[in-house]
């Protein structure tokens, strides 16, 4: 049997139950950090990663290591209990994917529905939000198994197929936001980058620690290839005919203005800012968002 921890998305996308198909991916990521038997949620499970090779031994649990020899660092603490938002872009973009990739979009759902399973396994309070031309779908954070099912069929039910508009979306968000707390933003973030960081600022502003996911095609992150493109525009039906040279220019050069803009500014703001592939294991970018989880209070 296939170790659930190294489920691939191509794997992930043969589930089409997106309840089980988080919880598979769930199971694996914790599966990899403990390599005890699986026994379901709870805040000892989740409390634990391996300690990594660099890090300063102060953070080892000597109290855990004295007992099972394994050294390990502690992930959460029972008393830090957050407020959390999750807000998923569903514009048109989010439904390319090219190769045996999963779309973008319906790899930034199981990212969703992975993060919400963890958060309320954990008894933290998450919410959802959606969003294309602007904000729709909005679930207050909440930390009940009956949260984590309105959260599943509310992503079952989404489909992409609109403009974006990213930055309002998060300002409508943040105006909404009135605990501190953490906001997770999945998006493929095409949208102009000064508006963008606009809405990010809010967020700070609001007292949230912020996470961005930027999600990308493999074929987005190194644009190559020979002879001519015919280019689509998903949200507004414009097409564009290209040699592979010209359009591999063009889309490179604007990719790094925007890359650099954001990240420039996300430094700045002091938001993490993380790049996932829709090719990359579910697990790692699962376990970027618990070291994130850990530092939040």
């Amino acid at each position: 049997m296939k170790n659930l921890s190294l489920i691939s998305p191509q794997d992930a996308a043969q589930i089409k139950n997106l309840s089980i198909r988080a919880k598979c991916i769930v199971e694996g990521t914790m599966a990899g950090l403990h390599k005890s038997p699986y026994h379901g949620f709870s805040a000892e499970f989740l409390e634990y990663r391996p300690y990594f090779q660099g890090e300063s031994t102060r953070r080892i649990d000597w109290r855990k290591f004295a007992k099972t020899e394994r050294a390990v660092v502690r992930l959460f603490e029972d008393e830090t209990n957050l407020s959390a938002h999750i807000l998923l872009d569903k514009s048109a973009s989010m439904q390319f994917n090219s190769g045996d990739a999963l779309s973008k979009f319906e790899y930034a759902k199981t990212l969703a529905a992975s993060i919400c399973r963890i958060f309320i396994a954990q008894r933290d309070a998450v919410g959802l939000a959606m969003f294309d031309q602007a904000l729709g779908v909005l679930l207050p954070p909440k930390s009940t198994n009956i949260q984590m099912e309105h959260v599943l069929k509310a992503l079952e039910n989404a489909q992409a197929g609109d403009t974006t508009c990213c930055a309002a979306a998060i300002e409508s968000l943040a105006v909404k936001i009135n605990k501190r707390g953490m906001t997770i933003v999945i998006s493929d973030l095409f949208d102009d980058p000064g508006e963008i960081i606009r809405g990010l600022r809010h967020l700070k502003f609001v007292k949230q620690d912020v996470i961005v996911l930027w999600v990308l095609d493999p074929f987005e992150r190194s644009f190559r290839g020979e002879g001519s493109y015919r280019l689509s525009d998903l949200e507004n039906g414009r097409e564009l005919l290209l040699d592979a040279d010209t359009a591999q220019r063009f889309f490179s050069d604007g990719m790094k203005k925007h890359t650099d803009a954001l990240v420039h500014a996300c430094r700045e703001l002091k938001i993490d800012l993380e790049m996932v592939s829709t090719d990359e294991p579910f697990h790692q970018a699962l376990l970027r968002i618990l070291e994130k989880r850990r530092h939040h209070f």
